[in-house]
């Protein structure tokens, strides 16, 4: 707290110094002013020169996911059908015309090399998705199946109709 003293006089005689509520900011002022020129010098100094040398990046820009190749099999009638795509097959011909659709689907994929021996792609490119109506009997999905496995298509996977 500051104290003031006012003009002999004008207090009626009496020597009281008041006591004002004003804060003294002015050794405020002069602490802020110290510190601001310590780190104007401290500044430089604290920026060194590291010199870093960073690998390159190593990464393959990553490829669009290949279209996946679906086969379908419904009874209607009595009868069993067998789609590849949206195009209906005999079941003689479902393994050759599967592997003709996914390589469309899978460029620069081959059956052999890339899923079979190697593995080194990922399963999905090398997936084949099986889907059967709710009235197909269980063993001509099985016989879809087979006929994929013999034409070299290991990664089968069964998918459920959705009904939404």
């Amino acid at each position: 707290m500051a104290g003031k003293v006012s003009a002999p006089g004008s207090g009626g005689g009496k020597k009281r110094l008041q006591v004002t509520a004003d804060p003294n900011v002015i050794p405020f002022i002069d602490i802020m002013l110290v510190l601001v020129i310590i780190f104007m010098i401290a500044a430089p100094i604290s920026s060194v020169d590291i010199e870093v040398n960073m690998p390159d990046a190593q990464i393959d820009p990553s490829r669009r996911p290949p279209r996946p190749t679906w086969i379908s099999v419904q009874e209607k009638n009595g009868q069993v059908l067998y789609f590849v795509m949206n195009e209906e097959v005999p079941v003689y011909e479902l393994g050759a015309r599967t592997k003709e659709e996914w390589q469309k689907n899978a460029p620069g994929l081959d059956l052999i090399e890339d899923c079979l021996v190697m593995e080194t792609t990922s399963n999905d490119a090398c997936r084949i998705y099986v889907r059967g109506s709710g009235d197909t009997q269980y063993r001509n999905v099985v016989r879809a199946m087979n006929q994929l496995q013999s034409n070299g298509f290991i990664h089968i996977a069964l998918v459920a109709e959705d009904r939404r």
